[in-house]
């Protein structure tokens, strides 16, 4: 059906009408990935600082909720913008997409009823599907070059994008909001959160209330409200470090580097060091040390 010679001269009425209706699926359909690409793009933007997997994910989930004209309003405030090149572009095909979702048929009421009409609808439909497809692949193009700037794994980062998606739209997955604890908060105990046996997990502290915590860039913050599909939760033997009442946001600290005092001498620590990938840090609780 999708022709790409496509003339319509010897097309009856009927089959020209739908393929006016199939193109303009085509173009809404390129148009939906172009908008994924860029809530893509976005999040890993912010990547840059250092965040959790969580944190990604959620923000992630976040620009899925957003629409195409928000998403491009925040691409043009961020620093991508100037780099990228794509301003016009992404400008351009927001203004497309809105045209096509709003009132495209109703604009174009005249044409749809005569043939030559149809033909011209077709032509302007196909070229958005190309506009379209061909900017998705300059935001993708655009993504890559900066994973592998950041000696980033592109295959592993495609494959955890997709996880999350299939996530959030089959409604197994809560995206949380990865917000920083605004007050102190009562720990009574730490727990390790992994999805694969052989591999460390993630450090989670469960406050008095039952929410489970993450560390941050920046201090504690607020985790998912449940433990993740395909997750394991083992408790971690640290008893003596709970309950511990504490400020989740550290006064003196630089991002992924600090220490908040536990009770009976530990400290859940945060820290970048050297030999981690671009964008890694380490989270542990530190025991006590001697003479503490």
């Amino acid at each position: 059906m999708y022709r790409e010679d496509y003339e319509g001269v010897h097309d009856s009425e009927s089959d020209q009408i739908r393929d006016v209706y199939a193109y303009y699926g085509l173009a809404m359909y390129m148009a939906q990935n172009l908008e994924r690409g860029l809530a893509m793009l976005l999040a890993l933007e912010r990547q840059k600082e250092g965040m959790t997997a969580w944190d990604f994910d959620a923000r992630l989930a976040e620009n899925y909720q957003s629409t195409f004209g928000d998403l491009v309003s925040r691409f043009l405030k961020s620093p991508l913008a100037a780099s990228s090149g794509l301003s016009a572009h992404l400008q351009r095909a927001n203004e497309q997409r809105n045209d096509l979702a709003h009132q495209y048929f109703w604009d174009r009421g005249i044409q749809f009823v005569s043939p030559e009409g149809r033909l011209a609808m077709i032509a302007e439909l196909r070229q958005m599907k190309t506009e379209f497809e061909r900017l998705d692949d300059d935001l993708q193009a655009f993504q890559e070059a900066d994973l592998k700037a950041r000696g980033e794994d592109i295959h592993g980062f495609r494959s955890r994008v997709n996880a999350s998606l299939h996530g959030y739209l089959s409604g197994s997955a809560i995206p949380h909001s990865p917000e920083l604890l605004p007050n102190k908060v009562t720990v009574v105990a730490a727990e390790e959160w992994c999805s694969t046996p052989d591999r460390p997990g993630n450090l989670v502290l469960i406050s008095r209330e039952g929410r489970f915590l993450v560390p941050g860039g920046w201090g504690l913050c607020y985790g998912p409200p449940t433990i993740p599909n395909g997750s394991v939760a083992r408790p971690l033997a640290f008893d003596r470090a709970f309950p511990a009442e504490l400020n989740p946001r550290p006064k003196t600290s630089s991002s992924w580097n600090y220490g908040i005092p536990l009770a009976n001498g530990y400290v859940l620590r945060a820290q970048t060091l050297p030999g981690l990938e671009i964008g890694q840090f380490r989270v542990w609780i530190q025991p006590p040390q001697p003479n503490t």
